[in-house]
């Protein structure tokens, strides 16, 4: 027989032991006979004994005999014992070692959602461990395992093996190994601990302390750990070498296994300087963990004031997915405004940090000068020029190819012949061209025309409207118009003049149109489609079959379709030079007045007008700005370039006309071209999907300007996910355990698992001199004692 000698038995006996070492006890015997032999006397005695005592005096008890019996059967055992010369031997062994590594990455650092009362729970055993209460921390959880209850458990690592502890660290091994063994000071370094290693080396780590332990392999390696690995090979990986050992990983999980729930708003994008009381669109990206199917709500309020300005909901999506919400709210103040958008928080969010963003906006009142031109005044002509006279921040001048003498003189803003001077035409924002003949306009005016919208100098907007005469713009074959139109003339098609039209249509928005601030009638996109879908129906179209590449289909035919197989386009927008051209197929915008009278149709063009004029909003700003959305990224993770032109006029015509040159401080550089997103002509875009470690410096390379480009600085820094994915990788814990045949348990069952350490093996030291067990006179005292009371109470009992 052997074992470890328990603590209260070597106090007992007076052994002072060393650090490091332990006391095993062994039982050696001197019995002459051999094993069969001794076994079949010890039966045949006891089959002597047992017969002996059940066939003596009947009238004695079961259970008084059964109690002799034991007492007979004890005094042969003492009497085994001293013939054998039974003698205790002790051994002085050195301990097994037990590496115990506390995983200390900046994952370990996150708060995991407790309940109320386990809480409560936790902040008492903190405190009564002698660290603060909050944050109730992974690494936090693991302190006080090893502290609470005056570091019992810490202690008994101690006093059952040589004790090394180890912490990650970014150097090459990944490792470091803490080494005293002075208890006081191992209290003092655990409460210091931090969560400040900037990477998740597990397998590494486990290799490590292999090699350090080389000849020495311990008893088990114990793990506080999330078993998030950021670099480096697995913890499985390692659990493969720990079996060869002859180790087992005994792993303690901290954290919870669910992907902590978090929400993030990032990336918000809205025009720096907006019209008064026009419809401004806040756009951002929304991303989630843990919250899939659920329902966000986006919130819009001046930063310092609780009131609600706008608010839509979101339906968060898969894990990571990155979704674009875009926010529509009209200032009703001059100024400039610093806007907040929150995302309303959850109660079991892991962190709120991200969850708001904040911008600058400056909301102006100006005035847009307007010139619409018309062939003759109908309805389109006359509810248009209408509804624009009644805005107060549009100045409208009209212009009427079949006039009569006295329109100019008695209509308001009216003028007698079409601007033909350059200096006048670029006095306007937006020039609006209806079904008007070339010929009334003259080559010099088509000449001024082309020229203000492609300048750099004006980038005015212009809108045509075609008609039923068959001028707009079947007769602008071959004029300096022809080139801003969005479509390919040749392809063009009238309906036909002499039969009726009896077929009527719903305009219906496209996607990249409800973009557009001219299609937003409603406070929201839900609300926008359902206005769409009240307006009353439309009955002339142009037919337009081949758009060109760069034009945008704002809103079509819900049904028709072109020899092409495309729907046939109602509204087109395109980029020309450094501004803008909208066209309509249709002249009857008019009939939406039928059933929601002048505001659907008044809001309509009023917003196109708005949206086709804010270049003139950003005189006097700078030219153009490049912005990352952070300064930090981890490797790994996207980095989104946003290329923004101040004045929308100065940016290229082409939508993949913006470059960008991306150096890394190293040396290598590299040029990446951005592309413009939706309906903002003065917005580029691009995503780098991966970059390698190191600080970067990003500047405009085209278009270019004179002065110094606008440029950005942001770093990439390791590693990837270490703050990313917080949730406990409960997988990789268990097959860690599994292929080494080590244990895991959560941080609740710690205690039993530090309970069935495997106890390792113990290396002797020196034997120390045997102790004889047989010929003490305890024994002999007890051998007699037996036997005394034997003898009582078979005289108590009547039996001879």
């Amino acid at each position: 027989m052997s074992g470890v000698l328990p603590e209260w038995v070597q106090q007992m006996l007076g052994i002072r032991r060393q650090a490091g070492e332990g006391v095993q006890w062994t039982l050696e015997h001197a019995w002459p006979w051999p094993g069969w032999l001794s076994l079949l006397l010890v039966a045949l005695l006891i089959g002597l004994i047992v017969g002996l005592y059940w066939r003596e005096d009947r009238t004695v008890g079961r259970r008084r005999r059964l109690t002799l019996i034991g007492l007979r059967l004890l005094l042969l055992l003492l009497l085994f014992w001293m013939i054998a010369q039974t003698t205790l031997v002790l051994h002085r062994t050195g301990l097994p070692y037990l590496a115990v590594l506390i995983d200390n990455s900046g994952s370990m650092g996150a708060t995991d959602p407790y309940e109320t009362s386990q809480a409560q729970m936790l902040r008492r055993r903190m405190k009564e461990a002698g660290l603060p209460e909050e944050p109730l921390s992974r690494l936090n959880l693991a302190k006080m395992l090893l502290l609470e209850n005056d570091s019992a458990w810490l202690k008994k690592l101690r006093r059952d093996y040589q004790l090394r502890i180890y912490v990650l660290e970014d150097s090459l091994v990944g490792v470091r190994a803490w080494e005293t063994q002075d208890l006081e000071e191992l209290q003092n370094r655990l409460r210091r601990l931090e969560p400040d290693a900037p990477s998740s080396r597990l397998g590494a780590a486990v290799q490590t302390i292999f090699r350090q332990l080389r000849g020495a392999d311990p008893a088990a390696v114990l793990l506080f750990t999330d078993g998030i690995t950021t670099e480096g090979p697995l913890l499985s990986e390692s659990a493969a070498l720990a079996r060869r050992r002859g180790t087992p990983l005994w792993i303690i999980g901290l954290g919870d296994a669910r992907p902590l729930r978090n929400m993030k708003l990032a990336d918000v994008l809205v025009e720096p300087v907006v019209f008064l009381d026009d419809l401004t669109t806040f756009e951002c990206h929304v991303s989630a963990f843990g919250l899939e199917g659920r329902r966000a709500r986006l919130l819009l309020r001046e930063e310092g004031n609780p009131q609600i300005l706008a608010q839509t909901d979101v339906v968060l999506g898969p894990d990571g997915q990155i979704q674009t919400v875009r926010l529509l709210y009209r200032p009703s103040r001059e100024g400039v405004f610093r806007y907040q958008l929150q995302l309303e928080p959850f109660e079991e969010e892991f962190t709120q940090e991200d969850n708001q963003r904040t911008c600058t906006v400056q909301v102006r009142k100006e005035q847009i000068r307007v010139l619409l031109a018309q062939s003759q005044p109908d309805y389109e002509f006359r509810y248009l020029s209408n509804l624009l006279r009644r805005d107060r921040t549009i100045e409208l001048h009209t212009w009427l190819q079949e006039a009569d003498p006295e329109y100019a003189a008695q209509t308001p803003g009216a003028l007698r012949i079409f601007p033909v001077r350059r200096e006048e035409l670029f006095a306007y924002d937006v020039v609006i061209l209806g079904d008007v003949s070339p010929s009334a306009l003259g080559p010099t005016a088509l000449e001024a025309l082309a020229e203000f919208v492609q300048q750099p100098a004006k980038g005015g907007s212009l809108i045509f409207i075609a008609g039923p005469r068959g001028w707009m713009p079947q007769a602008y074959r071959g004029t300096p118009l022809e080139r801003l139109m969005p479509f390919e003339l040749r392809t063009v098609r009238m309906p036909p003049p002499d039969l009726p039209l009896q077929e009527s249509f719903l305009v219906e928005p496209t996607d990249l149109g409800l973009l557009s601030p001219s299609i937003q009638l409603g406070e929201t996109l839900e609300e926008t489609r359902q206005m769409w879908r009240r307006l009353a129906p439309l009955r002339w179209l142009l037919e337009i079959d081949q758009v060109r590449p760069g034009a945008r289909v704002l809103a079509e035919h819900p049904t028709r379709t072109g020899p092409s197989g495309n729907r046939l386009p109602v509204a087109l927008l395109q980029y020309v030079g450094a501004g803008q051209v909208l066209f309509h197929a249709t002249d009857e915008t008019w009939r939406w007045r039928w059933r929601l009278g002048d505001a659907a149709m008044a809001r309509y063009w009023v917003q196109t007008i708005r949206s086709l004029s804010r270049a003139k909003l950003a005189q006097g700003a700078r030219w153009a700005e490049l912005a990352v959305d952070r300064r930090e990224y981890q490797r790994g993770e996207p980095v989104r370039l946003r290329v923004v032109f101040a004045d929308p006029r100065q940016a290229p015509e082409e939508d993949r006309a913006v470059s960008v040159v991306v150096e890394h401080r190293q040396g290598s550089a590299q040029r990446v071209e951005l592309q413009r997103t939706g309906l903002s002509r003065g917005v580029f875009e691009t995503v780098l999907p991966a970059l390698p470690l190191g600080d970067y410096h990003a500047w405009l390379s085209a278009p270019s300007r004179e002065g110094p480009p606008p440029a950005t600085d942001f770093q990439v820094i390791a590693p990837p996910g270490e703050m990313t994915r917080l949730q406990m990788d409960i997988t990789e814990l268990r097959r860690a355990a599994q292929v080494s045949q080590g244990r895991l348990a959560a941080w609740a069952d710690a205690p039993e698992l530090l309970d069935d350490l495997p106890p390792g093996r113990h290396v002797p030291l020196e034997t120390l001199p045997p102790t004889p067990l047989w010929n003490r006179w305890p024994l002999l005292a007890l051998f007699l004692a037996v036997l005394a009371i034997e003898w009582i109470l078979r005289k108590s009992y009547g039996m001879v």
